[in-house]
């Protein structure tokens, strides 16, 4: 029997392979070709398992769900990152202000979670580009654990829930 190795690269070692006669052996596991025919199928290749030959994947893609690729500190004035989806803010350096750029279209949906961890001084965010919240301008962090969650729309942000934050 002949070994193939799999176009998306499993198959590279003698637990992990694909057999002349249609077997399918994984992890030294075998699956023959009659136990599949039994089934209802006919015997596998190479290109039937190669469902990921030539993907490529991001880093961005890998780390959508990884909170820690996805976190931002703000220490002092400037911007929140639109795209990144939980902000920090941190009011040690004293009070500041912060602006959000709106969403873009690819963000349709997203969740943006914006919380003061470090309190001490008044942050204040202008809502120019977020809407709802009982239609504010600007939202006021001066407690740890004070936080902002909102929701990408076409055009502005969301406001879907808000804990502790002064809107004004």
């Amino acid at each position: 029997m002949s070994i193939t190795k799999f176009p998306n690269g499993v198959g590279t070692s003698d637990t992990n392979y694909l057999g002349s006669d249609g077997s399918l052996t994984l992890g030294g596991s075998t699956i023959t070709a009659a136990e599949i025919a039994a089934l209802g199928g006919t015997g596998l290749d190479a290109t039937e398992l190669g469902i990921l030959d030539g993907a490529t994947v991001t880093t961005a893609e890998l780390n959508v769900l990884d909170a820690s690729a996805n976190t931002e500190t703000i220490l002092v004035a400037g911007a929140i990152n639109p795209a990144t989806r939980i902000t920090y803010l941190d009011a040690t350096s004293g009070t500041y202000a912060v602006t959000l750029a709106a969403p873009d279209a690819a963000m349709l949906g997203q969740v943006k979670v914006i919380e003061m961890t470090v309190a001490g001084n008044d942050i204040t965010l202008a809502l120019t580009e977020v809407q709802g919240g009982s239609a504010a301008t600007t939202a006021t962090f001066n407690a740890a654990n004070e936080t902002l969650v909102l929701v990408a729309g076409s055009l502005k942000w969301n406001v879907v829930g808000e804990s502790g934050v002064t809107l004004s």
